[in-house]
């Protein structure tokens, strides 16, 4: 291999390593959910943490992304909303990868 080649495979794999970063941050930004005037995080960790919590308890007190109190009192519906959430993200996120995997 040349040094052109060396530096176009170089900066082919730079530029894919910068949009497989961005296509994330993307998904994680995609994955805030509003919900009773908080911000929460449709992630795995709190996703979780309701499922588990709802087992035990019909209504009960999370922390939304900004560290503030929450009281969840439709605990099916809230976790149906976030991982209705997750899922879209973690599509959205998996086409674009695909994508980057074809380069």
């Amino acid at each position: 291999m040349d040094i052109k080649s060396l530096r176009e495979q170089s900066d082919l794999s730079f530029d894919i390593a910068t949009a497989k970063q961005n296509a994330l941050e993307k998904a994680r930004s995609r994955q805030i959910v509003a919900h009773r005037g908080h911000l929460f995080r449709a992630d795995a960790e709190t996703i979780n943490l309701i499922s588990t919590l709802k087992q035990q308890h019909s209504t009960f007190f999370i922390l939304d992304v900004n560290q503030n109190p929450c009281e969840i009192t439709d605990p099916d519906d809230f976790l149906n909303l976030l991982i209705t959430r997750n899922q879209e993200a973690l599509n959205q996120y998996h086409q674009l990868y695909q994508q980057l995997k074809k380069r």
